[in-house]
């Protein structure tokens, strides 16, 4: 396996993840634990997120909201994504702020997790998720094929 393939196959293991993580969340989310589909939604995000970025060779931090460098970073994507960042950052950050709370609940007013979120929360969310996911996979799949061509 080349070098090349070997960084692909890495690549492609995080978007593996991300659908995983969806598929759990829309369980979660039909077994009424909205606030762990929004977790499990958060995993997802971050995931498609760092994959691109890593699929661009850029470096990222060891933090859960890496939308900021996609776009920091825009320059380097197609015109088409581009487009799509802004969004793609809001659902990262958004979700990032609600990775804690959907784990713990609200401990200072001590409010669990499960009366923070409900069946629409998490419905909104993984359909977000679900759509960036669709565009990260769009853009690593061109990637792929530009690079096959080299």
């Amino acid at each position: 396996m080349s070098e090349i393939e070997r960084r692909l196959s890495f690549i492609k293991a995080y978007f593996e993840n991300a659908r995983e993580r969806i598929a759990l969340a829309e369980y979660a989310k039909e077994r009424g634990f909205p606030h762990n589909a929004i977790r499990l939604a958060q995993e997802a995000i971050e995931l498609c997120v760092k994959a691109i970025l890593r699929l661009y060779n850029v470096e990222y931090p060891k933090v859960h909201d890496v939308g900021p460098l996609l776009r920091r970073y825009s320059s380097l994507f197609p015109e088409w994504f581009r487009q799509k960042i802004p969004d793609i950052a809001r659902i990262s950050r958004d979700l990032s702020h609600n990775r804690g709370p959907a784990m713990y609940g609200n401990e200072e007013a001590e409010i669990p997790p499960n009366e923070l979120y409900d069946e629409r929360d998490a419905e909104d969310v993984i359909n977000e998720v679900k759509e960036a996911l669709a565009y990260c996979l769009k853009l690593f799949e061109e990637k792929v094929r530009e690079l096959k061509s080299m």
